[in-house]
């Protein structure tokens, strides 16, 4: 026979339909926040001199730096290289040959490259020379987008140094035996070594960066190039990086961001997400919009490149050109600021390779080139370097730093984790309770856990009122899975330290509150609508475990003190004892409010989906259980292992 299920009948019984209240909620504050910044840094009592945009341009870059988790360790020493020989293959009249390199950018991790040498010797002043990023292409520096750009600037007679990112090219970090990707290239495999990086409270764009320093570090070394004129481009992933790097890298002398430069208030609209290291941890909410990036690299040259057809909004990127305008102005270097758009999608375009060719050029003062030509392309395998045994990848630096983190002490881990759970939240006075009949004599009921969002959970009335206290339920899928005789519910049920009522929640998100599916992807997938909420949060220095955290307390404010609920049990009050019985992801979500909230007088966990030291050890880490959606940045650093367990102590009971 099939159980009786307890749960919501759809829109929350029919009264609110809840299923947009998250998007719009994270959509709110993030328009909010931009707004806010907007009128600091842009309005009328925001920077008006020379000194402020330079003091603004620190601002960011401390920002950068804060959200990116810091840089890791570079002593800017040349960095050592295994040369791998000339492209033989590059015709003799290109005007430019092509070497290929593989650079070690940190202990045993092997970047793969192509350098390309314009014909001729150098000047005595060396040549200029440009680091070229590349976007989302598997292929990557072998893309034949990528190469015509590259053979452009060389042809002109610029060096240009292309590497290859983590994830693509020859650098695929999820490979088998045979050599088949396990986890896709590109922005997948970003994105899921990047949700590791989260935990720890850093974005993995922090590589990324640190990789064009390297770079920078290679090219002031070599013979025949002018270290004080480097350069910096790349489209889509690449033009994000490029903004990135240039805010936070002095060497760099000149930037040619493209087809990536929009703003966040009009990439909301285009309902994207973005892989992992292209989220800033705290951006928004800490003042860093696209406009601040470049802010950050004035008054050096910088051109924007940019697609009119693009995912990337163009009236975003007209907007945040004219923002950043005033302040080259205030620094007398209104000239240096440029805007060149195409009639394209989203690619670098041929019209925008030559934008970026002139552009270095005139910034580094060679002659406008005279060759408009679309250079020829070469296979990936005449220029491939061979990968490198044994080398490093992106799982493997997060999980070197997870082994070197110090878990904090008590004090300031229960600080930290209040703070991480109450910051920002937006409470009305009068939560506007509903309780409605539910089947099985159960109440059905839902209240604002903030101004804008709804909380729901079902009450199963208590069978008897003696030794007062509130039983709580915290089910992986919320009340969606609640049945009579479901295995936790029956556990609650059992436990009789207290009577009173047993309450069911589904906390934001979850549940009769799941959001409305916009991406046609399961919840659990990396690319789906939960996932897209959790980045947009990252960026508000939010997450959903902690407002799902905040959504337990705040229902113990919303029971304990309902005026119905004490009536039909005497004695229940704020200062009655809470016992949490909690399931798969709701297990995480217990905790962490146990460990903000001193009501909770204990957690009873089973079936656990949030193990720290198998998600930062594991390379293939993620078994399809939804664990982060539980990420909380900074939480692996700060309590890694089973530091929160042990914050608990005995206040948490582990069943089966």
């Amino acid at each position: 026979m099939t159980p009786t299920p307890l749960g919501f009948a759809p829109n929350l019984d029919g009264y609110v339909d809840a299923a947009l209240d998250l998007q719009r909620h994270v959509e709110r504050r993030t328009r909010r926040r931009l707004a806010e910044w907007e009128e600091r840094v842009g309005g009328v009592t925001g920077v008006a001199s020379a000194a402020e945009v330079r003091r603004e341009g620190e601002r960011v870059r401390s920002a950068v730096l804060r959200g990116l988790g810091g840089l890791p360790p570079s002593d800017g020493t040349v960095p050592p290289v295994r040369w791998c020989g000339v492209v033989d293959d590059v015709p003799d009249d290109a005007g430019y040959r092509i070497e290929r390199l593989v650079i070690e950018t940190a202990p045993g991790v092997h970047a793969t490259a192509n350098l390309y040498r314009p014909a001729g010797d150098p000047p005595a002043a060396g040549r200029p020379a440009v680091v070229f990023v590349c976007g989302h292409a598997d292929e990557a520096k072998a893309y034949p987008e990528y190469q015509t750009v590259c053979a452009r600037l060389a042809r002109a007679g610029l060096v240009v140094l292309a590497l290859d990112p983590f994830g693509q090219g020859e650098r695929f970090g999820y490979l088998d035996d045979a050599g088949r990707p396990i986890v896709a290239g590109g922005t997948a495999e970003h994105t899921y070594a990047g949700l590791q990086s989260w935990w720890l409270g850093q974005s993995p764009a922090r590589w990324f960066v640190h990789e064009v320093r390297r770079a920078v570090d290679l090219l002031e070394s070599l013979p025949g190039i002018d270290a004080t004129r480097i350069g910096l481009t790349g489209n889509s992933g690449g033009g994000w990086l490029t903004t990135l790097a240039t805010a936070v890298e002095p060497r760099i002398a000149a930037a040619a961001p493209a087809t990536f430069v929009t703003s966040r208030g009009r990439y909301l609209d285009g309902g994207q997400h973005q892989d992992a290291e292209q989220v800033l941890l705290g951006g928004t909410e800490h003042g860093v919009d696209h406009a601040d990036l470049l802010v950050a690299a004035a008054p050096r040259p910088v051109t924007v490149l940019a697609a009119e057809y693009d995912f990337f909004p163009i009236e975003g990127t007209a907007e945040t050109v004219r923002r950043v305008r005033r302040s080259y102005e205030l620094l007398g270097a209104a000239d240096a600021l440029t805007l060149v758009t195409a009639p394209t999608t989203h690619q670098y375009a041929p019209a925008l390779a030559a934008a970026a060719t002139r552009f270095f050029c005139a910034s580094f003062g060679l002659p406008e080139p005279d060759d408009e030509t679309e250079p020829a392309t070469l296979p990936p395998s005449t220029l491939a370097c061979g990968a490198s045994r044994g080398a490093a990848f992106l799982h493997d630096l997060i999980a070197a730093d997870y082994a070197a983190a110090r878990p904090a002490g008590d004090d300031d881990l229960e600080s930290w984790l209040r703070d991480r759970v109450r910051s920002g939240r937006d409470v009305p006075d009068d939560p506007g309770v509903r309780w409605l009949p539910g089947p099985a004599g159960t109440w059905h009921g839902f209240w604002r856990t903030e101004t804008d969002l709804w909380g729901a959970g079902v009450l199963i009335p208590g069978e008897t009122n003696a030794r007062p206290g509130l039983r709580l339920v915290l089910l992986h899928d919320g009340t969606t899975e609640l049945t009579i005789d479901h295995p936790v519910v029956r556990r609650a049920a059992r436990d009789d330290r207290v009577g009173g009522p047993l309450l069911v929640l589904d906390v934001r998100g979850q549940g009769a509150l799941l959001p409305r599916d916009r991406s046609g992807r399961s919840p659990l997938s990396h690319d789906s609508t939960m996932y897209k909420l959790l980045a947009d949060l990252l960026w508000l220095d939010d997450s959903l475990a902690a407002g799902r955290a905040f959504d337990v307390t705040r229902a113990l404010d919303v029971v304990l003190g309902d005026a119905r609920v004490r009536a039909e049990h005497p004695g229940l009050g704020q200062d009655r004892p809470v016992h949490v019985h909690a399931a798969g992801l709701g297990a995480h979500h217990a905790m962490l409010a146990a460990a903000a909230d001193p009501r909770i007088a204990d957690v009873t966990a089973s079936g656990p989906v949030v193990d720290l030291d198998g998600i930062m050890t594991t390379r293939l880490h993620d078994d399809g259980r939804g664990a982060w959606h539980g990420v909380l940045p900074g939480l692996a650093r700060l309590a890694p292992g089973r530091r929160l367990h042990e914050l608990l102590g005995d206040r948490l009971r582990e069943v089966p």
